[in-house]
Order: C-alpha cells, then sequence, then structure tokens
C-alpha cells in the first residue's frame, strides 16, 4: 500500500507511527462494512494511541489494537483496529515504517470479574 493518501497519522504507546488513508477510511465506514465507526474516528485514534496491542500468530505484520470506551452505543464497549506493519523505502533510499489501519469495528469483550 502506498502512503499517498492519508488522512492522519499517530503514534501507538511503542512509538510507532500508524497512519489511515482515505480509501480505509472509506472501505471501513461503507453501509456493508461497519458504518456504524462514522462519528468515532477521534476514539479510533484513541485506540491506537493507548489501546493494548496484539500481534496476530498467524501473521506476524498484523496486530490487533482494542480500547475500552464506556460510552459506546448499544452493549459494545471496545474499539478494535487491524493494523499491517511493514516498512517502505523514501526517495532518500532510508528504511521508513509503513504501518496502517487496514480496518476497525467495534465489539463487546467481556470484562474480567463481569458475568
Amino acid at each position: 500500500m502506498t502512503t499517498s493518501g492519508k488522512r492522519w497519522t499517530v503514534y501507538d504507546r511503542y512509538g510507532s507511527p500508524i497512519y489511515l488513508t482515505h480509501e480505509r477510511w472509506c472501505h471501513i465506514i461503507d453501509q456493508t462494512n461497519h458504518p456504524e465507526m462514522e462519528y468515532y474516528e477521534e476514539l479510533l485514534k484513541t485506540t491506537l494511541r493507548k489501546g493494548k496491542r496484539r500481534q496476530e500468530p498467524l501473521n506476524p505484520r498484523k496486530y490487533r489494537y482494542s480500547h475500552l470506551f464506556r460510552n459506546l452505543p448499544d452493549d459494545v464497549n471496545h474499539i478494535v483496529a487491524i493494523v499491517m506493519f511493514g516498512f517502505d523505502v523514501d526517495a532518500q533510499g532510508q528504511v521508513i515504517p509503513n504501518n496502517f489501519v487496514a480496518t476497525a469495528f467495534f465489539k463487546h469483550i467481556r470484562l474480567k470479574g463481569q458475568p
């Protein structure tokens, strides 16, 4: 994926830059995907900045970020973002991070100590 068309870039709590493109945002909020995310873009940024990160065991480039929010609609309580990690080469030949949001969605995750 190219880095053009970036909507924004944030840094996770480990210092890794992560960006979202206009194309990926349109994919996320498309009516056939996760249109409920349309008004939660700022919380998506918070999820990436402060959320827990877990590496997918079958694809080491893929990370799942999740963060608890108590003000989400219905019975969901987390925003989850799938981020693909990689590298690119800039115009000077330097290797640079190329970490982008592939998708994001709401999820209910049962909290420890709750039924």
